[in-house]
């Protein structure tokens, strides 16, 4: 069964990748910086003097399913909110700050789990001072440092789901910056950019990401839709159940189904469709309660079913 399903593992790479850098407060949430202009490098593609892996960690993977993310510092969109909005904003700095960085991938497979999110909310050890991003905000100053935004490397299944690689603990960390530009426009830079090989001049936000191999088929696209418990649950559960209702309360069932001869039962209904259609509606009913008493008696059932 699993084998007609041509369930053979086939690799799954990024096709698109995006990021966003939230702010969270009391008073709402805006969108620092955003960009979808990253590039997608293939590990046996790049340069051989490219290490990407100087620690070990993708030693259990093999080259065509890891990825090297790298991402343009700049965002590819522009920093319009009003001036008034900015000022209620800003107030509302002093009660609560969360910076939210949410990475989001677009592979081929499985379906209906196409595109994958994955958020992180810096800890708050991380953050920098409310007064820090106020500055920036109100224009006094240019740039805040976050430390610790999201991992470097990191594992998405064949089932859709974004995961840390294991024994990876390297995190990265890095600069928003806000152009005064017209208009203006935020910047993230990787401050720890030139740790990575192999993104050239492209300093923004990178990443090193293992997406696993999915099969293909209709029934590996099944499991890698639902995992093997949902496989279970639809054809174990579901068709075992509908099995026991069809045997359940059989016992009760055999003195009315398994009966040895049915000749004087079916003589006794033909005759009250005979009765009915001659009009005979008090043979009819003395028949039919005849039929009954048989019913309720085991016993009567029994000598009535008795084969010649």
């Amino acid at each position: 069964m699993y084998s007609s399903g041509n369930p053979t593992n086939i690799a799954n790479p990024i096709k698109d990748a995006s990021i966003r850098i939230d702010i969270k407060t009391t008073g709402g949430r805006l969108t620092l910086f955003e960009t979808t202009l990253c590039e997608k490098l293939s590990w046996d593609e790049l340069d051989v003097h490219f290490n990407l892996d100087p620690q070990g960690y993708l030693s259990a993977y093999t080259e065509k399913d890891v990825q090297l993310i790298c991402c343009q510092a700049d965002a590819s969109s522009v920093w319009v909110v009003p001036q008034v909005v900015q000022s209620r904003f800003v107030q509302s700095l002093k009660w609560s700050m969360d910076i939210i960085f949410s990475w989001q991938f677009i592979r081929d497979r499985p379906k209906g789990k196409e595109i994958v999110k994955y958020e992180l909310v810096v800890q708050d050890q991380d953050l920098p001072k409310p007064s820090e991003v106020m500055e920036v905000i109100n224009g006094t100053a240019n740039t805040f440092r976050i430390y610790n935004v999201y991992p470097r490397y990191f594992r998405v299944t064949g089932s859709g789901d974004v995961r840390f690689l294991e024994q990876a603990v390297d995190l990265v960390s890095g600069d928003l910056v806000l152009n005064q530009g017209n208009p203006k426009w935020w910047s993230f830079h990787d401050i720890d950019a030139s740790a990575v090989n192999g993104c050239g001049e492209l300093a923004g936000p990178m990443a090193i990401i293992v997406s696993e191999e999915t099969p293909q088929g209709i029934l590996g696209e099944t499991l890698s839709k639902f995992s093997i418990w949902g496989l279970y649950i639809t054809f174990v559960l579901a068709v075992g159940r509908f099995i026991r209702l069809q045997c359940s309360d059989l016992r009760m069932r055999i003195p009315f189904e398994n009966l040895p001869s049915c000749d004087r039962l079916l003589a006794i209904c033909e005759d009250i469709y005979a009765a009915r259609a001659e009009g005979e509606l008090e043979v009819e009913e003395v028949l039919y309660w005849t039929l009954v008493k048989i019913y309720r008696s085991p016993h009567m059932l029994l000598e009535y079913t008795k084969p010649d």
